[in-house]
């Protein structure tokens, strides 16, 4: 047989072999895959997507459920969000005119002083003083409510009034989870219709000790006040008074229930890629739906008690008051969305994620050769953190998320630089780590290969 011809033989039998191949994984690739797999995609993609959805709309309702808590149950987390509101302008007015308002009805300055100016008339006093006499009354009356306004007023702007306020407020703050079980006797206080109020009573015996270390001799007579400042009502509050005892169980659980949920989406998502990314999308336009809402809750809130129970300045004072803590955990929340996508985008396997690790790792190799060339090596230890690289990097993502989920308070401060931290963290591990080096060994190992070829040939 002609070898030319077997070669030409050989070579079309080959090429029909290819060309045959190529036709069948042609025709792999054009037919569909099988229904129970497809079917199978389909059920994953729709149950990681629910999940995740629940996850998000949970969110919002983890977040102000986590916020009651803290504020029913913490007493200094209490006292921290309501003492700066003895410092609004707005509300020290709206105290004062409160207290003064409470004192004179209780000892009627303008009967006391008249019965008194009528008594010093009955003296047989000559017509002159007794003239005189009558012209004194009224700013007898204006001078003791003066006094009494400008003493108030002097005390709740005090350091000591600050001290007072601090102790009333975590007082009252012991009483609040009587208050809602239905006690009335505490100084704050929730009615039968769902009014929410603070007594005066300590205000005003505040105000009368200051007015009796001044010598205002009409102080002795001011009985205890048992007055109720009512600063809102709602018929929901009632129904939150026999509720209230749940706010400490979910408080705890929604968060963890709604990060359950999103977790377990990603874990069921064929691209966990994308699953994390629109988790984070979610979570972050779900934190802006929730700070909205604490804007408009702005509103609505002082409308419904204002003019009716506090004038407008008060209650947004007080509703400023309560709401920075929730509002900056929603843009905390919203932060730490936003950059979860971003982070879920560039660890993905996207053409332009993968062109920027390659684009890191080829630098860091690059100042690697550069610093061994100078004579700088990490050593042994870069070696070992080439091994262990696997493993840091988990760490520095258990330590990154350890700090989101568990420190107190969040903001997107503390979550921007717990990102930076752990970007810097893995950027150190790539330039510190010491990969083995790859030296090309002479032709050792080809050496038996050629030996058996030539006693095969020999043979």
């Amino acid at each position: 047989m002609d070898p030319t011809e077997t070669r030409d033989q050989e070579i079309a039998r080959l090429s029909e072999e290819v060309a045959r191949l190529r036709s069948r994984l042609e025709t792999q690739q054009v037919q569909p895959p099988p229904t129970r797999t497809r079917r199978a995609a389909r059920g994953r993609a729709f149950l990681a997507t629910l999940l995740i959805l629940l996850g998000v709309v949970m969110a919002p309702l983890a977040v102000v459920a986590a916020w009651t808590k803290a504020e029913v149950n913490d007493t200094d987390q209490f006292v921290a969000t309501m003492a700066p509101i003895i410092e609004d302008p707005a509300f020290q007015a709206f105290l004062v005119e409160e207290i003064t308002a409470a004192i004179n009805e209780e000892i009627d300055i303008e009967t006391v002083t008249s019965d008194l100016f009528d008594g010093i008339a009955t003296l047989d006093l000559p017509p002159r003083a007794s003239d005189a006499l009558q012209l004194l009354e009224q700013p007898a009356v204006e001078g003791a409510q003066s006094q009494i306004r400008s003493t108030t007023e002097r005390l709740i702007a005090s350091d000591t009034f600050e001290q007072v306020w601090d102790q009333a407020l975590r007082i009252s703050h012991a009483r609040l989870i009587a208050a809602l079980s239905g006690d009335t006797s505490g100084a704050v206080v929730i009615s039968e219709s769902g009014e929410v109020g603070i007594q005066l009573g300590p205000l005003v015996a505040s105000v009368k000790e200051q007015l009796t270390a001044q010598g205002f001799a009409l102080a002795e007579r001011i009985p205890e006040v048992d007055r109720t400042l009512v600063v809102a009502q709602s018929d929901e509050l009632v129904q939150a008074r026999t509720a209230y005892q749940a706010v400490d169980v979910l408080g705890f659980v929604l968060p963890w229930v709604g990060i359950g949920l999103i977790t377990l989406g990603v874990l069921v998502a064929g691209r966990r890629a994308r699953a994390l990314i629109w988790a984070g999308v979610g979570l972050a336009f779900a934190m802006a739906l929730l700070a909205i809402g604490v804007a408009l809750g702005r509103v609505l809130a002082v409308a419904a008690v204002s003019p009716q129970y506090l004038p407008p300045e008060a209650a947004e004072a007080i509703y400023d008051a309560l709401v920075p803590l929730l509002y900056s955990t929603a843009l905390a929340l919203g932060t730490a969305g936003v950059t979860l996508a971003a982070l879920s985008y560039f660890a993905g396997p996207f053409r332009g994620a993968v062109a920027v690790r390659r684009l890191t790792v080829d630098s860091a190799e690059h100042l690697r050769a550069a610093a061994e060339n100078a004579g700088v090596t990490t050593g042994r230890f870069g070696a070992f953190l080439h091994r262990a690289r696997r493993s840091i990097r988990i760490g520095i993502t258990v330590i990154g998320a350890a700090v989101v989920l568990l420190l107190r308070p969040l903001t997107p401060e503390v979550i921007l630089w717990t990102v930076c931290g752990a970007l810097l963290a893995i950027v150190l591990l790539e330039l510190l780590q010491r990969p083995p080096s790859v030296e090309a060994e002479p032709a050792q190992p080809r050496a038996p290969a050629a030996a058996h070829g030539e006693s095969g040939a020999a043979r």
